[in-house]
Parts: structure tokens; C-alpha cells; sequence
């Protein structure tokens, strides 16, 4: 999208500053307007800002906003102001957030609308989308506009659970239709250098490895390769890590993926080593944890005819031997697959995160209370739980003697 973000009013201690009272509009307006600008800009959005920093009035304040939003073409205007007039005794409820639009036929009300809710689940009262036709930023600038009244300045109860970054997170989300989470990870992903992304992403996949039994190597290295250190625009926009497609093995494995998809051209290689481009679904995640949780799920549990498609990978502590059956099972068509896996766990040591598991040596394992198992067999009851929906965590088992 292409977007023009800005704080309403001048600078605090100039002529038309905001309104005041436990907070000061103009301070917190900016310190907001910075954050989505910051978010949306690292989804891969154009963000213009055009707050005005040297009005001489009120109405040269305006008019230089609207100048400023005017020069550029842009799908939506968003302008960021905070509310007063509020009740000052504390009541025990909100007096909440509200988004303005010039009149309900505008091109802004469905962001609007979605702004208005979306900011309202952080607990405020949604006082919904109004018309405000004389308002002169929204009256007169090209673009589909709209003005968030973020909460009110005077009320101990807006104030007391106002947060600068979560307001922001709620506007973007609000802008792009996706939840706040999504929009965190996808921030945190595009800003992340890409030793900040091996350390990241290692130490989700050993988290994960707890409950899937998959090597953390195998899903660190998947991440790493096939969402380019988590700059990919599958991972940018989908929060899709590995290339799970909307229709993979049928869907009959154990899964809690929404059904979101995001559609994009894909590269894919034949036999002969050419390649040819298709248009194809990808999974859309609400997290990146989300898209671990259904990757994890699709190893573990996904079939082909009567078999486990990557029967071997559960339990399994060879992450080459891994990368065969992932590239035997049918996950990627690149012939040069697993030596680019094996290249990206090397370069990264990422063996480093498979520790909190040990290697079989004999010892007892156990997945539920009571029963133990030798690694071998604990992985494969795991598997046959993974398969019908069911997480476990394999635990070494201390035998008392």
C-alpha cells in the first residue's frame, strides 16, 4: 500500500498544540505516528509522513498537512489525534477510541472501521466510525482519509491502559487487516539482521523441537533457506517461513492453520533441472510461532496413501539423513535441496540449538505419565499422537536405583 501518516497539531509549546490533560495529544500523537510508520515501512509499504513540525496557526497547520499529503499519490490518508473533553472523575469504564471519516461514502470508512476495532480490543470502549464533513484534513485532501481519535487525554481510565507501541500495533492492524501479532512478527522479521534471525529463529525451533520431536536444525535451517533469513515476501506478508502451500498431502494431517492463504508466483524445478513459474496458495500464519506449530504438525503427521509421508524425521537425529526424506517426501523440487540445507546448518552450527535433547544412548524416555519408553519408541508414539492431533514432550526418565 501506499500511505500518508500524521500527527495532528503542532509540536508541544507552539501555537495550536493539541489538547492536554494526563497526557498531551501532540506528544503521544507523534511518539504513535512514529510506530506505525516505523511497522508499516518494514512490512514493505510506502509511508509518507507529513506531520507538520512549524505551523504559524492553526489553519497554516492544516494547510500545510494537506499540502504535504496532496503531493503524493497514495491509496489512504490516516491522520493520528487523541480526544478530550472526557468525564475526569474515574468510573470504572473507557470513554473509548473513534475513527472519522469525511461521510460514510468514503474510501476510507472499511479501514476506518477496522481501526476502530481494532483498537478497541486492547480494551477500549469503540465509539465506531463518524462523520465529520467539516473537518478540514479530511474534507480536503485527495485521497480516501480518515482520523483516529486514539482515546481520550482526560480520562484516568483511556489512560490507565494506554500504551504508545500496542496503540500503534492496533493501527497497523487496523490498515492492513491483519492482527497485531501478525503485524509485530512481521516487523520484528523485516528489521532482524540475519545473524539476529539464525539466533531467532533457533531458538523457537528448540522450543518446538520439545513438542514435535523434529530436530531444531532441520526447522532453523527450512526457515533460513526458504524465507531468505525471514526476508522473503512469503514471510513478510504470510509470516510463512518454509513454503507451505494452502494444499499440501491432501491436508490430512492434524492441523490449526485458519485457512488464510496468500497467493504468489513460485519458482519450481523439473527433472531435467529447468525451471517454470506457477501461481500457487500459501498458508498465512498469524505468528511466526503459528506457522512452526502447522510445519512441525506437517512433518510429523502428513501421509501419502497408508504411510507417514516423512516417516524418519520424528525422532530422527541424522539432519541430512532428515533433509532426504523432507526432499524424497515431495516438499521442494530443487535438486540442489538438501546440500543447501546441510550448507546453511554448517555455516550456522545449527546443531547448537538440538541440545536440550540429547542423543539415544539407552536411556529410558517418556512422553505421558507412566510409561517409558527408549527413544526410538517414545519418538514413534509421539508420532502416532502428532498424527491424531496430540502434542507431547519427550523427557528424559531418571531411574532410581
Amino acid at each position: 500500500m501506499r500511505i500518508n501518516i500524521h500527527a495532528g497539531h503542532n509540536p508541544d509549546g507552539m501555537t495550536a498544540c493539541g489538547a492536554m490533560g494526563l497526557i498531551r495529544e501532540s506528544t503521544e500523537a507523534r511518539s504513535v505516528k512514529d510506530k506505525v510508520v516505523e511497522q508499516l515501512t518494514a512490512m514493505g509499504h510506502t509511508v509518507h509522513d507529513c506531520t507538520c513540525n512549524n505551523g504559524t496557526s492553526q489553519q497554516d497547520v492544516l494547510k500545510r498537512i494537506v499540502a504535504a499529503c496532496n503531493a503524493h499519490e497514495v491509496d489512504l490518508d490516516v491522520s493520528i489525534h487523541f480526544n478530550a473533553a472526557a468525564n475526569p472523575v474515574p468510573d470504572g469504564q473507557t470513554t473509548g477510541t473513534e475513527v472519522l471519516v469525511y461521510n460514510n461514502a468514503s474510501g476510507a470508512v472499511p479501514w476506518a472501521q477496522q481501526i476502530a476495532d481494532s483498537i478497541s480490543a486492547l480494551g477500549y470502549r469503540n465509539r465506531g466510525v463518524k462523520e465529520r464533513p467539516g473537518l478540514y484534513v479530511l474534507k480536503h485532501t485527495k485521497a480516501p482519509a480518515l482520523l483516529v481519535e486514539c482515546c481520550f487525554v482526560d480520562d484516568p481510565e483511556d489512560i490507565a491502559i494506554y500504551n504508545a507501541d500496542r496503540m500503534a500495533a492496533a493501527i497497523v492492524a487496523g490498515i492492513t487487516g491483519q492482527a497485531a501479532e501478525t503485524t509485530a512478527d512481521a516487523a520484528r522479521l523485516a528489521s532482524m539482521s540475519r545473524e539476529e534471525f539464525v539466533e531467532y529463529i533457533g531458538r523457537l525451533a528448540a522450543v518446538d523441537m520439545q513438542t514435535s520431536g523434529i530436530l531444531a536444525s532441520i526447522t532453523a535451517a527450512q526457515s533460513i533457506l526458504e524465507s531468505g533469513y525471514g526476508k522473503s515476501e512469503l514471510a513478510l506478508n504470510a509470516l510463512n517461513l518454509g513454503g507451505m502451500k494452502a494444499e499440501l498431502s491432501g491436508n490430512t494431517w492434524a492441523s490449526a492453520w485458519d485457512g488464510r492463504t496468500y497467493i504468489k508466483d513460485t519458482a519450481e524445478q523439473r527433472e531435467d533441472g529447468s525451471y517454470y513459474t506457477v501461481t500457487a496458495a500459501f498458508r498465512a500464519y498469524p505468528s511466526v510461532a503459528a506457522y512452526l506449530a502447522d510445519h512441525s504438525a506437517y512433518l510429523a503427521g502428513a501421509r501419502a496413501g497408508n504411510n507417514l509421508r516423512y516417516a524418519g524425521v520424528v525422532g530422527g537425529r541424522n539432519y541430512r539423513r532428515a533433509f532426504e526424506i523432507i526432499k524424497a517426501g515431495g516438499y521442494a523440487t530443487s535438486k540442489d535441496y538438501v546440500n543447501n540445507l546441510c550448507n546453511v546448518v554448517e555455516r550456522w552450527n545449527l546443531t547448537r540449538y538440538d541440545g536440550a535433547v540429547q542423543a539415544p544412548d539407552g536411556s529410558l524416555w517418556a512422553n505421558i505419565a507412566g510409561l517409558s519408553y527408549t527413544w526410538t519408541d517414545a519418538s514413534s508414539f509421539g508420532q502416532m499422537l502428532a498424527q491424531r492431533g496430540m502434542q507431547t514432550v519427550l523427557r528424559r526418565v531418571m531411574v532410581l536405583e
